[in-house]
């Protein structure tokens, strides 16, 4: 999966420095070969450093020109990768862009060059050879890596080897865990119920009380529009008392819950869950829409133990508008944005309750499990997350879509949950035509 949303050239220019993260170069020779084998070395240490900027046309005291020079005007990022393909094996994708450092007259290139993936990278073949006889540049077969002064130099050491192998043993981990869960049993179509069904009944009961309430409670956007419902049932599963669902969240341990918090269940909370009958069947409910709140919710679960919760999206809240704002020259404008790494971390949350609640009432078989997306259209995929990036505007022309699907309660563990939470989020992101959402990627996007 690309590097998935806007990367922060902003921060290489900010640092008055060189680092460990950051090379300066006031000049390469781009259009030879010892300037292009000196740059195919810095970026193979950098990606084995686990990745970092490199800015052309600044001075090693972090100083600029007072003109760009000639020799790199014009470079682009179709000739960055070209070097890196012709000097480096695996050769990592590179991110060009040109930025104007406050106080100078011209654009710069700056150069994101991303972490090595499960092998580390090596010269592919040597540079040109100085007059006597010396290799300038990368060297076939070499490893390079970031040390103090800061310098690309050679591995020569098991310490310096020692986080280049844990960084390549964690992605090859990732890679794996991805493949293995591929294999799992896909999620699987819901069969047509020959009546009535009390978990739709409470779905649609939800998603109207919802659309209700947020006409009496006004939000910054229009959340009749703007929501997300998670909802499941163990399907077949034998009924439980009320009482009983209140102690099965109560022994919801914090780690289990993946992260965020799905049928929230405090008791030293105002929103203390309240008994309401649904379709003759009773339930627990919570509704937190007032203003104290900036993140809205509504939750149910039912004695048939079924649930459904119905939040807002995290990417309209003022508390993402301000860190991304803070921090950046970037704009975030509420209801406009997707956070593919935010709704896999929301699936990944309500699939772990799910488990607890099946284990907690030792329910082996299979889950239902029903996702509404709403408000989409017009919202684009973004992200908070420095040196993450989308190249293309990816834009949902549909403005809901729903999911429905059922899966084994056993693949709803911690280790093989992702084929899970790529099923729901895939059919939504797929509205955007943006990079496709696997297993492979919802562990690397959960692990990060």
């Amino acid at each position: 999966m690309p590097n998935e949303l806007p990367l922060d050239f902003s921060q290489a220019l900010n640092l008055p420095n060189e680092d460990l993260d950051v090379e300066f170069k006031r000049s390469l020779p781009l259009n030879d070969n010892v300037g292009k084998a000196k740059l195919a070395k810095e970026i193979c240490a950098l990606a084995n450093h686990g990745g970092g900027w490199i800015v052309l046309g600044r001075e090693d005291d972090g100083s600029y020109p007072e003109t760009l020079p000639d020799e790199i005007v014009g470079v682009d990022q179709d000739q960055i990768n070209q070097i890196a393909a012709a000097y480096l094996q695996p050769s990592p994708h590179c991110t060009v862009s040109m930025q104007q450092p406050n106080g100078v007259e011209f654009s710069v290139p700056v150069i994101w060059v991303p972490s090595c993936g499960t092998s580390p990278v090596c010269g592919k073949k040597n540079g040109p050879n100085d007059e006597r006889g010396r290799t300038q540049g990368v060297a076939k077969g070499v490893h390079y890596i970031r040390k103090a002064g800061p310098v690309s130099a050679p591995i020569e050491t098991p310490d310096e080897w020692q986080d280049v192998i844990r960084r390549c043993v964690l992605s090859d981990k990732t890679s794996l865990l991805g493949a293995l869960s591929t294999m799992i049993e896909e999620p699987r179509p819901v069969l047509e119920a020959e009546g009535p069904n009390l978990f739709d009944a409470d779905f649609e009961h939800m998603v109207e009380l919802w659309k209700k309430e947020a006409q009496e409670h006004p939000y910054e956007v229009d959340l009749t529009d703007c929501f997300v419902a998670y909802g499941f049932q163990l399907i077949d599963a034998e009924p439980v008392t009320t009482d009983q669902l209140t102690e099965c969240l109560r022994h919801r341990r914090r780690d289990a819950r993946g992260g965020h918090v799905f049928f929230e269940n405090d008791y030293n909370s105002p929103y203390r869950p309240f008994v309401m009958e649904v379709a003759n069947h009773d339930g627990l409910e919570v509704h937190v829409n007032t203003a104290d709140f900036d993140h809205r919710a509504i939750w149910r679960l039912s004695e048939c133990l079924s649930g459904t919760e119905i939040i807002s999206y995290w990417e309209d809240t003022a508390w993402i508008k301000r860190a991304v704002e803070d921090r950046s020259t970037l704009t975030w404008s509420r209801g406009q944005h997707i956070w593919i790494k935010q709704q896999i971390a929301y699936a990944n949350s309500f699939l772990a309750t799910v488990k607890h609640i099946a284990d907690y009432f030792n329910f082996t078989g299979d889950v239902r499990v029903q996702v509404l997306f709403s408000g989409l259209n017009g919202r684009n995929l973004n992200s908070t997350d420095i040196s993450v990036y989308y190249s293309m505007d990816y834009r949902a022309r549909q403005n809901t879509k729903q999911v429905d699907f059922v899966v084994n309660a056993g693949d709803l563990s911690v280790e093989t949950r992702s084929a899970t939470i790529a099923s729901i989020i895939q059919p939504m992101n797929k509205l955007t035509q943006g990079p496709a959402i696997t297993a492979d990627s919802v562990v690397r996007a959960l692990r990060n």
